[in-house]
């Protein structure tokens, strides 16, 4: 049976265009009642299984490693039940961050998208989300960056990116990461190709 065009409308009423998850609340303005916000895996859990959200996103944004970590499990859970399994999520992350890739590919992220630190509002993430294509899926991303990329907590919040190819004992950063190790370029790092892999 056809629905009528009411019933439609009732549906699409009920059936926000997007959910998203941002624990760290740094939005532009209120999101409208036809999108959501939510400040907490649990609440997302809860609207995404209620609301049927047309995608879910979940913002990385600065947060502690086990935040972080409750963030990848949620998508975890979003793909695993039968209610969400079928909806996109896209993960907004500040920053590349090879270890994370690997944790969201492993726990069924379809998309990901780099947003940096800026707060957002409902005009940019309705863009984010029309420019969502095949380039945002995480194997494409995970191929651009040095699979020798490790990472070493320091604290809670913080972590240093090391050399696998130099036996982790190279701290990482400034130009070289961001022009070598987190682009194709690293294919031609002369310690990708010549690894150190032991002592």
């Amino acid at each position: 049976m056809q629905e009528n065009a009411d019933a439609v409308k009732d549906r699409m009423a009920h059936y926000p265009q997007f959910l998203l998850c941002d624990t760290t609340g740094n939005l532009t303005e209120r999101i409208s009642t036809d999108k959501a916000w939510v400040a907490s895996p649990i609440r997302c859990l809860d609207r995404a299984i209620d609301r049927r959200p047309k995608i879910i996103m979940i913002r990385f944004g600065k947060v502690t490693i086990r935040e972080r970590d409750a963030l990848v499990e949620l998508i975890g859970v979003l793909k695993q039940n039968s209610h969400t399994r079928d909806i996109p999520v896209l993960a907004l992350l500040n920053s590349k961050h090879r270890g994370l890739l690997e944790d969201l590919d492993q726990a069924g992220v379809d998309f990901i998208k780099y947003v940096g630190k800026t707060a957002l509002g409902s005009t940019q993430l309705q863009s984010i989300i029309e420019g969502v294509g095949s380039d945002d899926r995480v194997a494409r991303h995970l191929a651009v960056l040095c699979s020798f990329l490790h990472y070493r907590e320091i604290d809670s919040q913080h972590e240093m990116t090391v050399c696998g190819a130099y036996l982790d004992r190279m701290v990482l950063g400034g130009r070289r990461l961001l022009e070598l190790c987190e682009t194709e370029g690293h294919l031609h790092c002369e310690y990708y190709l010549n690894p150190r892999l032991t002592s």
